[in-house]
């Protein structure tokens, strides 16, 4: 390696960026590697020397030292370019960024700018580069798995030297970022802006490499630059968090990082970001900033990757330190407004904090983090304190539950506890005049979506919760503003009674507080509104459940001397509302599930036989009716007595009897409702009724016309339906006692769920669908089909596809999903239904004129197909005659829509990247046609135009009309139905299958030793190789002319595999 000695002979401005100039070569240039590079090299430092008045290197030098020499005079540029940047009177052509000086930085023009990027480049890719490949090679324990070019034999004795020089050029250059140390600030000069914006992971690996050398790899030779950590911490603290996590992840990704303590730094440093305040933001910012730019959907891997990020407890930290600070940051930003935080941010938050909450894998993550989640969102809807506001918190809720999958263990987690606090608010805002309707409807979706996906026996202890009282009280002001009441103030505040005055009579009137719903006793809940809330639930068997509870609660209160008139009343209503409200022209809901009604009918029917007859504990006559049977009064009581006994006596052993006597009756018009409303019940489907039709005996002969007339006829349509039954009964299979669901009730529920208008809903019933269809293991751990009637999955599979023909990401996503685990689940039978809805209309029927809706249906049915192909793995060549044919017609079909062109291109490539062999037998039929394609719809770029002559300048309206003339190009986003060839992005599919085809060939030759089924035709890689070299040169877009060129070296892999075998 050449040694030197920097000069330190001042230049000015100007002759600094003409020494770059010389020293990078003519920036127009269009020869990407000459064929004498070191000839050109040794010129360059030649000219470069004789300009900065130094002596010229050695002509005899090798490639790489020359490349060595001519990266560090760039870093000997940088420094002296960023010393007269920065310095004020150093040169007239421009200043450094000052506070206070704004027209300085205009002078370092575009040219100036790109050389000082040509010089980065040089420095890390001649300088850098060499230096980390010799010493990543050199250290103990790297990984040889990693993709690190080495020499076959690595050369220790110049290590030291690399390593103290790789040390020395990393210091420089963090001297021109931090030249006062840890204790300065970043410089600013446009050296350090395109260092730190372009360069910044480039300039962290090889800081990390030897800054946190470990010191059992480290020796007198090569020792730890100790110097360099502090540097570099300070210099990550000083920087965004965002740019930080970006260029960590890039330096994740370099080859460097197969050194296990290089990793271990890099994750390190970027937990430490993670723990900034704006660290959460900055992690965001860098995954989803492409979506913020383009307004698209998130992509799953991008969600799952920053939960995985996010969830991951740092090295030395306790879990519940870690999640102490991030789950609160987490939150916080949940409960911004919407126009505060991005959608693709929010979206990415709430899929993490889910999974925090949901993780089977680690419970004491998922223990702390609801520790932390469900008392911060809770205690400000229980109590009206906390971290946040009841609204902020509400605001929490709602988009942590839309931007999740749809979970029923989340839902009820996250709304079951407060439920009734919810329930209060809704009801206080429902009633009042003035309320905020957004904040109402989204308060009753809460209840709804928990209400539809939360088991039944959890409603029911809830809905029962808000029947007992539970609940805060809520009010709301002249403004609209919902806020939370105090107990003592609800106390309080109980309006005395009063007379109604001509006013206020009228008033009660128009305000319909008269009418019969009406809760003019002011019940709490009001029970019109509860039981309306109840029948929006749809929930047949919470009816059912909670309308028996209601009965039996009302028929306990009725026989204990101690209730509360009120609690009564309440219950009481709330059985005449369910009667009226949960029921239809014929039937009523709250029957479709006897069972519970049946066991309450028993339970009253044995109440009122115990508690009948008081006669039977005097002592019967066998003399006939005597006179005493016929007193009622007591012979020792006086007058005074009768004349001071109260009347009320008397009434409440009436209204005992009444009360039982109207249990009684309502028991059995209740038996005879549930008889109507059930046509096959029976005595032999539900042998509770035979319990019943004993006790209705006794009431057949009771003394009460009513009751004996309601219990004869109960007898008789009980007789009749067991006689109706009795023919039939032997060809009914008898019902199993098992209470799990079938999958035959499954797949109803999922129906029903489905036709629900509530997003979160309509998920779930897709979601049960999937899991019906997914493949299952079997005993012996091998994949089985589901346990599924197969007469219902033509039935599912139009689900499948009708769904995802939905708008909404949120539907068709899962609708993707779904139809790839039914190929899992069912094979090719599927496959055979996905390929041909993809495929239809490859002969020109019926897609000549494609809408942009099937445009977008069938790409989300490539989408499908491509999660089908990834997890076919080494099973695709078996698949290989079922899908390649279709997928290259829909590539032949010209009058096809030039997107799903591009789409099965794309899942040609896909099928070559999963499993080589599936491809192979059609690889030189294939590569003809990709070849033939480039021919055809290559598009060159267009000539350059000669300046033309200075014409006067436009008026104000000739510019307008001018720029109306002239219409923005065509692209494949602005126009997805068009079926023009000439779209850039069709070129470069074809050229990535074609490469990824070459590639496939190319490890073929090399596994196998042989060419046999890939061999090209002579004629055939010729022609390839001009049509590629032309495309690279020639065509109008820079990714095509890039792609066009690693397709032809890898075509030139090719032929070197060959001619080696």
């Amino acid at each position: 390696m050449l040694e030197r000695t920097p000069e330190d002979k001042m230049q000015s401005l100007d002759d600094l960026f003409r020494a770059a100039a010389i020293l990078t070569g003519p920036s127009g240039s269009f020869e990407t590697r000459p064929a004498d590079l070191r000839g050109v090299l040794h010129r360059r430092i030649s000219e470069y020397s004789a300009f900065m008045g130094k002596a010229v290197p050695k002509e005899d030098l090798s490639l790489e030292a020359h490349q060595s020499y001519t990266a560090l005079e760039a870093l000997c540029l940088l420094e002296m370019l960023h010393e007269r940047l920065k310095d004020p009177e150093a040169s007239t052509r421009g200043k450094a960024n000052e506070p206070g000086t704004q027209a300085e930085q205009p002078f370092v023009g575009t040219r100036d700018l790109a050389l000082i990027r040509t010089l980065l480049s040089i420095l890390f890719k001649w300088g850098f580069e060499p230096l980390l490949q010799h010493i990543v090679a050199a250290i103990p324990s790297t990984s040889a798995t990693q993709g690190i070019a080495r020499a076959s034999i690595i050369d220790l004795t110049g290590l030291p030297y690399e390593f103290s020089l790789l040390s020395s050029t990393s210091s420089r250059l963090l001297a021109i970022v931090l030249p006062d140390g840890v204790s300065s600030s970043i410089a600013h000069s446009a050296i350090t802006a395109n260092l730190l914006n372009r360069q910044l992971p480039d300039l962290l690996v090889p800081c990390i490499v030897i800054g946190w050398l470990p010191k059992t790899l480290a020796s007198n030779s090569t020792p730890t630059a100790d110097s360099v950590r502090p540097l570099v911490m300070h210099l990550l603290s000083r920087l965004p968090a965002s740019h930080v996590i970006s260029a960590l992840g890039r330096a994740l990704s370099s080859g460097s990082s197969s050194l296990p303590y290089v990793r271990k730094t890099c994750t390190f440093l970027l937990s430490r970001q993670l723990l900034r305040p704006e660290g959460i933001r900055g992690l965001c910012e860098s995954v989803f900033g492409e979506e913020d730019a383009s307004g698209e959907d998130v992509a799953l891997d991008k969600l799952e990757h920053v939960s995985r990020l996010l969830s991951t407890v740092p090295a030395g930290m306790k879990a519940s330190e870690y999640l102490g600070i991030m789950v609160p940051r987490m939150l916080m930003l949940l409960s911004v407004e919407h126009r505060a935080l991005p959608t693709a941010h929010r979206r990415g938050i709430a899929f993490s904090l889910s999974k925090m909450l949901t993780n089977e894998e680690n419970e004491q993550t998922k223990k702390y983090t609801m520790e932390i989640v469900f008392p911060t969102l809770h205690e400000p809807i229980l109590h009206g304190m906390g971290r946040m506001s009841p609204m902020a918190s509400l605001y929490a809720i709602q988009v942590l539950l839309t931007n999740t999958d749809p979970s029923p263990y989340l839902i009820s987690a996250l709304l079951t506890p407060v439920v009734p606090s919810l329930y209060s608010m809704y009801a206080c805002l429902d009633q009042a005049k003035v309320s905020d309707p957004l904040l109402r409807e989204t308060i009753k979706g809460f209840l709804s979506t928990w209400g539809r996906l939360v088991n039944s026996e959890e409603v029911l202890l809830t809905v029962w919760r808000i029947i007992d009282g539970e609940g805060s009280t809520w009010r709301v002001d002249v403004a609209g503003e919902l806020s939370r009441v105090a107990e003592e103030s609800v106390e309080d505040g109980t309006p005395p009674l009063s007379f109604f005055t001509p006013q206020s009579l009228k008033e009660a009137e128009e305000a319909g507080e008269f009418d019969v719903d009406s809760n003019v006793l002011g019940l709490k809940p009001d029970p019109a509104r509860l039981i309306s809330f109840i029948k929006t639930l749809n929930r047949d068997d919470v009816s059912s459940d909670l309308f028996v509870q209601l009965l039996e609660a009302y028929r306990t209160s009725r026989t204990q001397p101690a209730s509360d008139p009120l609690k009564i009343l309440l219950y009481l209503q709330l059985v005449l509302q369910a009667q009226k409200q949960l029921s239809t022209d014929h039937t009523s809901s709250v029957l479709r599930k006897p069972e519970h009604i049946l066991t309450f009918i028993k339970h009253s029917l044995e109440s009122s036989t115990q508690s009948s007859p008081s006669p039977a504990k005097k002592p019967k006559s066998t003399t006939g009716l005597r006179m005493e049977d016929l007193r009622i009064v007591e012979d020792n009581k006086d007058d005074s007595d009768l004349e001071g006994g109260d009347s009320d006596d008397e009434d409440e052993v009436g209204d005992q009897t009444r009360g039982s006597d109207d249990m009684t009756s309502t028991a059995v018009k209740l038996l005879l409702s549930v008889l109507e409303a059930n046509p096959d019940l029976s005595a032999r489907t539900a042998p509770v009724l035979n319990d019943i039709f004993s006790l209705l005996e006794p009431l057949s002969r009771a003394p009460e016309e009513d009751v004996r007339a309601l219990a004869r006829e109960a007898r008789i349509i009980m007789t009749a339906r067991l006689a109706s039954t009795f023919e039939s009964a032997s060809r009914r299979s008898a019902q199993s006692s098992d209470t799990a669901e079938t999958a035959q009730e499954t797949y109803q529920k999922a129906l029903k769920l489905l036709q629900d208008p509530l997003l979160p809903v309509r998920a779930h019933g897709l979601m049960l669908l999937r899991q019906l269809v997914s493949a299952r293991k079997d005993d012996s751990g091998d994949l089985a089909e589901p346990a599924l009637d197969k007469a219902l999955i033509p039935g599912i599979l139009s689900i499948f596809m009708q769904s995802v023909q939905d708008d909404d990401s949120y539907m068709f996503l899962n609708a993707v999903q779904g139809l790839s685990a039914m190929v899992d689940g069912y094979g090719k039978d599927v496959l055979r239904t996905l390929i041909h809805a993809y495929s239809d209309g490859t002969d020109g029927l019926g897609a000549s004129a494609m809408a942009q809706h099937d445009v977008d249906v069938r790409t989300r049915l490539g989408e499908a197909l491509g999660q089908v192909i990834r997890r076919c793995g080494e099973t695709l060549p078996s698949y290989s005659a079922l899908l390649l044919p279709p997928l290259f017609r829909v590539v032949r079909a010209s009058h096809f829509p030039t997107v799903l062109r591009t789409s099965a291109l794309s899942l040609l490539a896909q099928c070559a990247k999963t499993n080589a062999l599936a491809i192979l037998p059609y690889a030189v039929e294939l590569a003809d046609a990709m070849v033939d394609l480039l021919q055809v719809e290559s598009v060159p770029a267009a000539p350059r135009k000669p300046a033309p002559a200075p014409a006067p300048a436009p008026t104000a309206d000739a510019e307008k009309e001018e720029g109306a003339r002239e219409p923005p190009p065509a692209t494949m986003d602005s126009q997805p139905a068009s079926a023009d060839t000439k779209f850039a992005p069709f070129r470069r599919a074809a050229l990535h299958f074609l490469a990824l085809l070459t590639q496939a060939c190319t490890r073929r030759v090399y596994e196998t030793g042989c060419a046999d089924g890939v061999l090209f035709p002579p004629g055939l890689l010729k022609r390839a190789k001009t049509t590629l070299g032309y495309v690279a040169a020639t065509d109008a877009d820079d990714v095509v002319r890039v792609m066009a060129r690693e397709a032809g070296d890898g075509l030139d892999q090719l032929a070197e595999a060959i001619v080696g075998v």
